[in-house]
């Protein structure tokens, strides 16, 4: 049985009830629990943790939180063996450096402490955002290109594109497919005696699941979501499911 452990930090719109299912689906016989930033201080990320994953939502919380020992603590139980899998969020928060709209309304830029990749994650997608507009829904289909040229369609809330990685220590696990350069999407990178794997799109997500996060009430987008929705069900296939083939990967390593 192993022991994963996942990020909290008490954000109302950091919702980890998804990804709590679709661990649960795909590793029935482990044991999930949550840690937050005092946990992480206070030294329970251990080696008795094999994966530490740092979702979904909004990286500047968790550097609010985990900026100095917190970081430090996640970096050398990675440098000691660990394995950390940042999604969206926890993806940027995974790089040296983020950009975020640059130019735009909501711009953000900075160098990030964990530094797992050297290069930079860089979002949102723009051609994949609701009418182009960080200020309408995020969501979308995105297609990617895995080993031996199998592809996948998962769900995209936002997360970035990664700059081409320049490091022996750093390996492509898929790339966008329609995306022009066809940038990196899912990267792992081999830190000391553990690795980091950074996904930027919601590879956690089945249809069934996604279905969950939509709501009609007050929702502008319901009918973007609800059309994404149904072009999941179509392109989506358990048999090309990168969240399992990864968990199965980076829990092998550990």
């Amino acid at each position: 049985m192993k022991q994963i452990l996942i990020y909290q930090d008490y954000v109302d719109h950091h919702n980890n009830a998804h990804l709590i299912a679709a661990l649960k689906n795909a590793r029935p016989n482990d044991n999930i629990s949550f840690c937050d930033a005092h946990d992480i201080i206070e030294g329970h990320l251990t080696d008795n943790v094999d994966l530490f994953i740092m979702p979904g939502g909004a990286d500047l919380y968790f550097c609010e939180k985990l900026n100095g020992k917190g970081n430090k603590n996640i970096r050398t139980y990675v440098e000691n063996g660990g394995t950390y899998l940042g999604i969206c969020a926890g993806a940027y928060y995974g790089c040296a450096r983020l950009e975020w709209d640059i130019g735009g309304k909501f711009e953000i830029e900075g160098d990030r402490q964990l530094s797992f990749y050297s290069g930079t994650a860089t979002g949102p997608i723009y051609e994949l955002l609701e009418q182009n507009s960080v200020e309408k829904s995020w969501d979308n289909i995105a297609r990617l290109s895995l080993e031996n040229d199998t592809t996948a369609t998962v769900i995209y809330r936002a997360g970035p594109y990664f700059s081409e990685p320049k490091d022996n220590n750093v390996e492509v696990l898929a790339r966008y497919k329609n995306i022009k350069n066809t940038p990196p999407a899912i990267i792992k990178c081999a830190i000391g005696s553990g690795h980091a794997v950074l996904c930027a799109p919601h590879i956690e997500y089945t249809p069934a699941l996604y279905k969950k996060m939509i709501y009609k009430n007050a929702n502008p987008s319901y009918i973007w979501q609800t059309n994404i929705l149904e072009t999941y069900k179509k392109e989506w296939s358990q048999d090309r499911d990168p969240f399992t083939k990864i968990l199965e990967t980076v829990l092998k390593q550990s």
